[in-house]
C-alpha cells in the first residue's frame, strides 16, 4: 500500500513539474504574439459635440479630457475605472466618470467606492442610447469643445493616444487630433 501511495505521490509530482514547464512555454510563445487590435466602432455621436447630450463638469469644460462612460452593475467598469485612476497619477489627465444611474442603490455604492478619487456624474439608460453606447466600459476622448474624437474600451489603448495627442499637442500638430 505503502509502494502505491508513493508512485501516485512520484506521478503527481512529474505532472506539476510538466505543468510548469508547459505554462512556462506557453507564457513565452504568448509574448510574441502581436498585440490584439483595437476594435474601432464608429459612434455615431463622434465628431460633436457631447455638450448637446450632456451638462459636463467645469473640470472636463474647455479643455481636452476623458469621460469614462460606466454602469455600476459592470465589474469591468470597476477594473477599467481603477486601471485608469491609477494610470492618471502619471499622466493627469482632466477625467470625469459618467456613470448609468437608473439603479440608484448600485450608482451610490458606486460613488462610496469612487468618489473620492473621481468626479462621478449620474446618467440616465436614455441619454446613452442617445449617444449609441453599449458596451460598458467606454472610455470618449474629448476635446475643447466637447467634440468627441474617440472612443475606447480599453485603457491600453486610450493611455496610448491620450499620450500621442499630448505630444502633438505640445510640438503644435493639429489641437491634438
Amino acid at each position: 500500500m505503502t509502494i502505491a501511495y508513493i508512485s501516485v505521490a512520484i506521478g503527481w509530482a512529474f505532472l506539476a513539474i510538466r505543468l510548469a514547464f508547459c505554462m512556462k512555454k506557453l507564457k513565452r510563445e504568448v509574448s510574441i504574439l502581436p498585440e490584439p487590435r483595437q476594435m474601432h466602432i464608429k459612434n455615431k455621436w463622434m465628431g460633436n459635440s457631447i455638450h448637446e447630450i450632456v451638462d459636463l463638469p467645469e473640470t472636463v469644460k474647455a479643455r481636452h479630457a476623458v469621460l469614462l462612460i460606466s454602469s455600476p452593475t459592470c465589474p469591468p467598469c470597476h477594473e477599467a475605472l481603477a486601471d485608469f485612476l491609477n494610470q492618471n497619477k502619471r499622466l493627469q489627465i482632466p477625467f470625469t466618470c459618467l456613470a448609468e444611474a437608473d439603479h440608484v442603490e448600485y450608482y451610490e455604492m458606486f460613488c462610496h467606492d469612487y468618489g473620492e478619487q473621481a468626479e462621478i456624474v449620474p446618467i440616465k439608460k436614455e441619454l446613452l442610447k442617445r449617444l449609441g453606447i453599449k458596451r460598458f466600459p467606454t472610455f470618449l476622448v474629448i476635446d475643447n469643445n466637447g467634440i468627441i474624437l474617440r472612443d475606447f474600451l480599453l485603457v491600453h489603448y486610450l493611455i496610448k493616444f491620450v499620450e500621442q495627442m499630448s505630444i502633438r499637442v505640445q510640438t503644435g500638430e493639429q489641437d491634438g487630433r
